[in-house]
């Protein structure tokens, strides 16, 4: 018999389950240590103001004098009164109603519509971001997931499948000075507006190259997307991200013209924030005048407008500034300043974020931008514009306490040497 490796006496099992063993040890050591280089899954958080808008209607006007309603408030959950509901505006009702699960993270989306010839009206898109992930072949057992609309043998649409224990995340690696965003993968939904198909009511969020079957072809336009930033100690268990290069892309779960691909709506732009970690007594630090300064809004990225950037439909999409009769970067526009908290981002996050963080998440991120993107849908009310914005607040997934997981693994390892020193029979 040839084939005997350590398969061929128990003493050769024995060394290799205990080589195993104490190789996962190894390596769950490593994935804790704190500066660790591995990719962490970040949770995007919910269970603030359920059901509600960021913020209370108000009018956006367009040169012409036209008066959009905006309920994009300061960008924030938990601050300006909820007054709205994010209420479905169109036809039946979607998969998961809008802000269903109380956003703290936001897609925000600047449009316009045509009411006449150089009369415009002002159009604010918001999607809520978090909840599980979604699988729309609607077969959670055929070990597939799929992110583009699937329909059977009468051309009927599958009723898409919400992922039993998943959640909507970001991943990141950190390293000494430096991050790096490994993926994203959410779920969104959005109040829609009237006429519209219920399954646009509904959006999966991608890393751009991601294909229909979730496999990744990596960035199309890499002079943004780049996926690398830059961090930096800004105060004990605070650490300041710059400049993380990112595209996203979203697509709903409606009939379009690029059904059969993802990327239907191009986000781009760089990520600033921060990373907020819990000491040795597993307390996050007071972040309440500690300098962290306010939000990004209101202000609107004009940086990129007249560049060309490749779409993923094909082809290439120039930036604009809104469209003439309504500038984008207009006053008014970008969302509103905090306010609340007297305008202190470290107040927002002891007062509104620290609460909603898991005891057992180690850590919590902030992230903003004011971005710009491609529309490769025939979809007239969003373009090839600044004002794709984009606010992303996520915990580290739930593990003990670093005192605790170290007091576990050295006790593996003791074990394991143990066994290892004892003596064959």
């Amino acid at each position: 018999m040839k084939h005997q490796g350590s398969f061929g006496n128990r003493k050769g099992v024995h060394i290799d389950m205990c080589n195993t063993l104490r190789n996962t040890f190894v390596v769950m050591i490593v994935a804790f240590a704190p500066g660790s280089a591995l990719a962490d899954q970040y949770q995007l958080l919910t269970g603030v103001d359920s059901g509600m808008t960021p913020g209370p209607a108000r009018n956006v006007f367009s040169v012409a004098g036209v008066p959009g309603n905006f309920t994009d408030g300061d960008r924030l959950a938990g601050t300006l009164s909820p007054t709205e509901s994010a209420a479905w505006q169109g036809n039946d009702s979607p998969l998961i109603a809008p802000n269903a699960h109380g956003s703290l993270s936001f897609m925000f989306r600047r449009g316009t519509f045509g009411l006449a010839p150089g009369v415009q009206l002002p159009i604010m898109g918001v999607d809520y971001l978090g909840g599980s992930l979604l699988d729309l072949d609607g077969d959670l057992g055929n070990g597939v997931r799929k992110l583009t609309p699937q329909f059977d043998d009468q051309n009927q649409p599958i009723l898409a499948a919400i992922i039993p224990n998943t959640t909507s995340h970001i991943d990141l690696s950190f390293g000494p000075g430096a991050v790096t965003l490994d993926n994203f993968d959410a779920t969104a939904t959005n109040s829609g507006s009237s006429g519209l198909d219920a399954g646009f009511g509904v959006t999966v969020n991608t890393m751009a190259g991601t294909q229909p079957d979730t496999s990744q072809t990596g960035p199309i336009n890499p002079g943004i997307d780049s996926r690398q930033g830059t961090t930096a100690l800004f105060a004990p268990g605070v650490t300041q991200i710059s400049n993380l290069g990112f595209e996203f892309w979203q697509d709903s779960l409606g009939p379009s013209t690029t059904a059969d691909t993802l990327g239907t709506l191009q986000y781009l732009g760089d990520l600033d924030g921060w990373l907020i970690e819990r000491d040795i007594n597993g307390d996050f630090p007071t972040l309440t005048g500690l300098g962290l300064g306010s939000t990004a809004w209101p202000g609107v990225d004009v940086t990129q407008v007249g560049n060309t950037f490749a779409a993923s439909a094909g082809g290439t999409g120039t930036i604009l500034d809104g469209v003439a009769g309504d500038p984008f970067s207009a006053a008014g526009n970008g969302g509103l300043a905090l306010t609340e908290f007297g305008g202190d981002l470290g107040a927002y996050l002891d007062n509104v974020v620290i609460p909603q963080v898991d005891n057992l998440s180690q850590s919590f991120i902030y992230l903003e931008s004011a971005g710009f993107g491609i529309n490769n849908s025939v979809d007239p009310v969003f373009g090839n514009t600044n004002g794709y914005d984009v606010v992303l607040i996520a915990q580290s997934t739930p593990v003990p306490e670093p005192g605790m997981m170290s007091l576990i693994l050295v006790a593996g390892l003791a074990l394991v040497g143990g066994r290892r020193r004892r003596p064959a029979r």
